[in-house]
């Protein structure tokens, strides 16, 4: 193809694209959890403490340092990614 019919089937596909994506609010779920950031090898090691005991703490511990200690963790705080999705697609 040559550029010019290339450039026209991305101006003709793009608006068709936008809506397609704007109307697909049906697909996500109903309920998520909220990304944020947080420290992922952190999280894992006050889990393992406050759960486990003797051996199995310290094997909890060893695979919690594999963990980065930056990253994005989920939860606990949920919203509506549908809800979302239309609000943003009224704007």
């Amino acid at each position: 193809m040559t550029r010019v019919a290339l450039l026209l089937c991305a101006l003709v596909l793009a608006p068709a694209t936008a809506a397609a994506q704007s109307q697909d609010c049906s697909r996500l779920p109903t309920s998520a959890q909220r990304a944020r950031t947080c420290n992922p090898q952190q999280q894992c090691l006050a889990q393992v403490e406050r759960t486990l005991k003797g051996p199995a703490l310290e094997s909890g511990r060893r695979d919690c340092q594999r963990l980065p200690t930056t990253g994005t963790c989920y939860g606990p705080e949920t919203y509506n990614p549908q809800a979302e999705c239309r609000e943003r697609a009224r704007r």
